[in-house]
């Protein structure tokens, strides 16, 4: 059966589909584009509507539907070449339930200068840290699209880095409560590169710490550590001889560890291995193959599909040590207007562990205005 599954999805490859860690670039933040534009005052919105259905059958992951909007209306003033400031308020509605789901105030300011970047207040979050899903998962885009604390990027020829912390519970005198955070690192060295060709060594890690020393309560300190060392390829075509635009290719090497090991998780280390094989093509479409094997791996900001811990509500008591799974991802992306992109995502997917076919499709529609309203230079 497993050679037959592999078989059949290298076959719709080969035809013309490819892409399984599917992209998210239409749904990225673009404001930091803010530095190529004037100095002045804007108006920058970000609109992200977003369905997404996940038709799972797992004994560790049941189905659910993730359905609503979010706004970000701002105004953003860039002072200079190196600074900007933002301030507006968050916007969250889930479709089928009374109000609003979060109302928040956002704030970030940004400073930047040849290639280095610092962002501190509510920094671009998600898929703007470009982890992998089974660490950190997309769906935090409609989940837990709110981050707090500070960024510091590096976007140079050679290298792209990102190193965050999302400080996600403050703790005060007498609490009765731990500290939370969550800390992240996001490298991706080039060893070679040329205008068509490209491989380099991409390094992940992620540490969720929950603690402090002000607090009155007997909740154990704890420190969870999943973190990704892997290889990546990119090849560029002559898109005017061809249908295939790119091919790209990942093999990363993943591990869990609850370093207390006093979580309360039934695992305090696991591994696993995770390679995506991606093709661009008829430049609006992606596809993509990806394989995940892996050994008492636990992720509890990934993606449920990945763990060896139950989140269906039915079987929370489940485990499962081992898994493994092939997915097919096929995504449309497409820019529909000034402003405007469009993203549509089917991903089917074979659970060899469980003998089962599950999918999930998504629709996403995101908005991203930015209108100066005053020029002014400082």
């Amino acid at each position: 059966m497993k050679k037959i599954i592999l078989s059949s999805l290298l076959l719709s490859l080969s035809t013309g589909l490819s892409h399984a860690q599917l992209s998210y670039n239409n749904e990225q933040n673009r404001n930091t584009r803010i530095w190529k534009e004037d100095n002045g005052l804007y108006l920058n919105w970000y609109n992200n509507n977003f369905f997404k259905n996940n038709e799972y059958f797992l004994n560790t992951a049941s189905g659910y539907t993730l359905f609503g909007t979010q706004h970000i209306p701002t105004l953003l003033y860039k002072a200079n070449k190196h600074l900007f400031l933002q301030g507006g308020v968050y916007l969250k509605k889930n479709f089928g339930t009374e109000g609003m789901a979060k109302v928040a105030p956002f704030y970030l300011v940004g400073l930047q200068k040849n290639g280095y970047s610092l962002s501190f207040g509510n920094i671009h979050a998600s898929i703007n840290h470009r982890l992998y899903d089974p660490i950190f998962a997309n769906e935090r885009l409609m989940t837990h699209h709110l981050e707090e604390g500070f960024s510091l990027k590096v976007n140079r020829r050679k290298i792209y880095s990102e190193t965050w912390i999302n400080w996600e519970k403050q703790q005060y005198y007498f609490s009765d409560f731990n500290e939370q955070f969550t800390v992240g690192h996001n490298t991706d060295v080039k060893l070679y590169e040329n205008r068509r060709f490209s491989i380099g060594i991409p390094v992940q890690a992620l540490a969720i710490h929950s603690g402090g020393q002000l607090d009155t309560t007997d909740n154990p300190t704890s420190t969870i550590i999943n973190a990704a060392l892997g290889i990546n390829a990119a090849l560029k075509l002559n898109r005017s001889k061809r249908n295939i635009n790119s091919i790209g290719f990942n093999a990363n090497y993943l591990i869990y560890k609850d370093l207390a090991e006093n979580s309360g998780l039934p695992y305090t280390n696991g591994t696993a291995v995770y390679a995506n094989l991606n093709v661009k093509m008829f430049r609006h479409f992606h596809a993509a193959i990806s394989y995940w094997k892996s050994d008492r791996f636990i992720a509890p900001k990934g993606d449920v599909l990945y763990q060896s811990i139950s989140s269906n509500p039915k079987q929370l008591n489940h485990l499962e040590p081992e898994r493994e799974m092939l997915q097919l991802g096929l995504a449309y992306e497409k820019r529909v207007a000034k402003m405007v992109n469009l993203s549509v995502r089917l991903q089917p997917f074979y659970d060899f562990t469980n003998s089962r076919l599950d999918y999930s499709y998504s629709l996403l529609l995101t908005l991203q205005p930015n209108v100066r309203l005053l020029k002014k230079q400082l």
